[in-house]
């Protein structure tokens, strides 16, 4: 019986193979002239609804973590919106009184990314002369409280989730500070 396993198992290998090989030429639409590797790449670069979109900020986001990672690649990071660095004494403020006044503390901020959800946040990132980063939304408003587990809170956390884990991809790491919004 194991001998006509192993007599099957090269016939099971090419079926896979050509069962392989059908699908990616019927993905490609291209002429059957295509190369493998093309097809390849083309499955590859296709995005589905799930998949991480990082190209919109690629470039600036390397930037201002290289300048606030420390020595070892590490960050901490929070991200903010307006209601968070609007008032009196807005939250963010209050946030950064524990780095300014707490005890061997405040070389910390050297090291923190704010990363701001909206124009006013990011202006007032930038007014504080912090490491600030806008991570910009298309179609979506996050300025203002989302209410727990509504379609824009969801939406809300799928995006932090993602910056997350691209910061992750990039090969830093992170504290992460969770600031209600």
């Amino acid at each position: 019986m194991v001998q006509s396993i192993k007599h099957g198992t090269p016939l099971a290998l090419c079926t896979l193979l050509l069962i392989s090989l059908t699908f990616i030429y019927l993905l490609s639409g291209e002429s059957p002239s295509l190369s493998i590797l093309t097809m390849t790449r083309k499955l590859y670069n296709s995005k589905s609804s799930l998949a991480i979109d990082t190209s919109m900020y690629r470039d600036e986001l390397e930037t201002v973590l290289d300048g606030a990672s420390m020595a070892n690649k590490t960050v901490i990071i929070t991200i903010v919106n307006q209601a968070y660095t609007e008032g009196d004494k807005p939250m963010l403020d209050i946030f950064l009184d524990g780095f300014w006044l707490g005890e061997n503390t405040r070389q910390l901020t050297n090291h923190l990314l704010i990363v701001a959800v909206d124009q006013t946040a990011f202006e007032r990132c930038r007014f504080l002369r912090l490491h600030c980063y806008w991570l910009k939304t298309e179609g979506e408003d996050f300025a203002n409280e989302k209410t727990f587990m509504s379609k824009d809170f969801i939406k809300m956390m799928w995006k932090r989730t993602r910056f997350l884990g691209d910061v992750l991809q990039r090969g830093y790491n992170f504290v992460f500070t969770v600031s209600q919004f």
